[in-house]
């Protein structure tokens, strides 16, 4: 049921068509690349970093986000859309559109363990398998740029340079700090930042986003007078901890959340509701385990992490901000009204908490002189985060974060927007996954990917679909009632697939019980009442379609026990 079976056996049936398609593709790549010089859009993607489904307010939240609601205003709202459950594998998905444990990360770098190591598809980078979105679309007489987190190689021949991008700058890890060069963890003190493949520092006034947000548009006009379309990859770092904002950004929303977590998530739950996003009829439902009472908190408490979500509202609010003044400039230049622009989140809220005795971290803040006392937290000497209580109502109405496959971990606010082709002020329920960008962005291109070969090496073909139609009116749906869509992280017990309205999961302890339990997520989407009993044969069904999703993906379980309790703290 859970053995692996070797990819590299597919692989070398392409090998034997590669060198005469080489030839074919050489020349109708020409083709393709002089028709898009002419008349292809520019694409903008911007990405938020562990920011929750209702923080921005389109998806219900209270943070102010004009720029962002702007967007969702003049184009389409996705409130089915689907990431993976942590940074790396679902960028990999974004940049390739193939699942992650074919392309190199079926689990992140970070966590590869003995027994994952050296099998296909556990790399811990983009591997040779695939060509990446910005590689196709450079050929398809595109300018391409990049900014911000990269995580998908840490070493020479994996950086952004080597993917595809024209012009880049990068941090190579998964998180930093947000005002300096200070790394994310102990055991990765001092972050790593690249400018197209070479080393570099940054200036004495780096704020993350206001530094990325300039790179672009000094990119944007470096280029402006060839005259050739461009692909931007934004993958702003904010809002990932640390929580650490300029001051104005911070004192906005100082008292806003006094209230507590628990107000707040009710009043986003209300306008989510308003919003067409969730049904009516629904209640709000329990805190997720772990999180307490907002009033049982004592006087200290509350102040401190009112003052935690201030920031990371901050974050949010500096983010769009900073996406407004890159909306400027393409309507200073001209360029706005030929650009598609898509914002997400990569994965669920993250509900981290390094108060929480982590030894190792305590002692490197010490070493650091980090200080998270309540006047100074989300300043550059500070590291924080903002715990599950806030996390929680970052999910809303959803249960679970970043790292698991509960909606609350993989279902994420995304936003197209494209005036000349998408009807303003629509939204749309049907499935969707960041493995569907790459088709959709080839095919406003005109480009056509490769499918098994690109200038005579082996490839795979993609596994998602483009969302024109879709996007355009022309279609309710992408995916059948019986297309099934896995979705499987670290190794460790973390299952889902989709199939319709259906969802079948089975997540580990201790954040799962290990059972498999069946959602119609159209009705309920927190995933409170398992249907299993009622409906045993589509669940059994959907166990099966899963079953055989590991092993068309090579799956590789940290452990020979597939059903072996490991957490990651995620």
């Amino acid at each position: 049921m859970y053995k692996r079976i070797p990819k590299f056996l597919l692989l070398l049936s392409f090998s034997t068509f590669a060198l005469i398609g080489f030839s074919f593709w050489k020349k109708s790549s020409q083709a393709q690349s002089d028709s898009a010089k002419k008349k292809a859009p520019n694409i903008v993607m911007l990405i938020a970093d562990d920011m929750g489904y209702s923080d921005v307010g389109a998806f219900g939240g209270e943070i102010s986000t004009p720029n962002i609601d702007a967007l969702a205003r003049g184009g389409m709202k996705f409130t089915n859309f689907h990431a993976g459950a942590a940074c790396s594998p679902s960028r990999s998905m974004m940049l390739t559109g193939i699942d992650n444990h074919l392309v190199g990360l079926g689990t992140m770098a970070e966590d590869l363990t003995e027994r994952q190591k050296g099998n296909p598809g556990y790399e811990g980078y983009l591997n040779d398998r695939v060509v990446t979105l910005p590689t196709l679309l450079k050929d398809a007489g595109y300018n391409t740029y990049m900014v911000g987190k990269w995580h998908l190689g840490h070493d020479e021949g994996h950086f952004p340079s080597d993917k595809g991008f024209t012009q880049s700058f990068s941090l190579i890890q998964g998180a930093a700090t947000h005002f300096s060069q200070m790394g994310y963890s102990p055991g990765s003190p001092i972050a790593t930042y690249k400018s197209n493949g070479k080393d570099a520092q940054l200036p004495a006034n780096f704020y993350s986003t206001d530094f990325y947000t300039n790179k672009l548009i000094e990119f944007i006009n470096q280029n402006r007078r060839d005259n050739k379309p461009f692909f931007i990859y934004g993958a702003f770092t904010s809002p990932h901890d640390p929580l650490q904002a300029p001051q104005q950004y911070i004192r906005k929303y100082m008292g806003k959340y006094d209230i507590g977590w628990d107000r707040i998530r009710e009043q986003r739950f209300q306008r989510l509701k308003q919003l067409g996003i969730i049904p009516n009829n629904l209640q709000l439902p329990p805190r997720q385990p772990g999180v307490p009472a907002w009033d049982s908190l004592t006087p200290e408490k509350k102040r401190y992490n009112a003052k935690l979500m201030a920031i990371y509202a901050g974050m949010v609010d500096n983010l769009d901000t900073n996406i407004g003044r890159l909306i400027a400039h393409l309507k200073s230049i001209g360029e706005y009204e030929n650009t598609i622009f898509v914002f997400m989140s990569d994965n669920g809220a993250a509900a981290h908490d390094f108060a929480a005795g982590h030894k190792e971290f305590e002692d490197w803040f010490k070493k650091e002189g980090i200080n998270n006392s309540y006047e100074n937290i989300g300043n550059k000497n500070s590291f924080v985060a903002y715990g599950e209580g806030w996390a929680d109502v970052s999910a809303t109405p959803h249960y679970g974060f970043k790292g698991r496959v509960y909606e609350g971990g993989i279902r994420v606010p995304a936003i197209f927007y494209y005036p000349k082709a998408i009807k303003a002020g629509t939204k749309t329920t049907a499935f969707a996954s960041v493995m569907d960008f790459m088709p959709t962005f080839l095919d406003y291109a005109g480009f056509k990917h490769p499918g098994t070969n690109y200038q005579g090496r082996p490839i795979l073909p993609m596994n998602g679909r483009s969302l024109r139609p879709l996007l355009e009116g022309k279609a309710a749906r992408i995916y059948g009632e019986n297309d099934a869509i896995g979705f499987e992280l670290f190794g460790d017990g973390n299952r889902a697939l989709f199939m319709g309205d259906w969802k079948v999961l089975r997540v580990n302890k201790p954040r799962g019980d290990n059972q498999w339990k069946l959602f119609n997520i159209a009705q309920d989407p927190r995933e409170l009442v398992d249907l299993g009993k009622q409906y045993p044969d589509k669940l059994n069904k959907m166990i099966s379609l899963y079953e055989q999703y590991e092993k068309d993906k090579g799956v590789v379980y940290f452990d020979d026990d597939p059903d072996k309790v490991f957490d990651r703290g995620l």
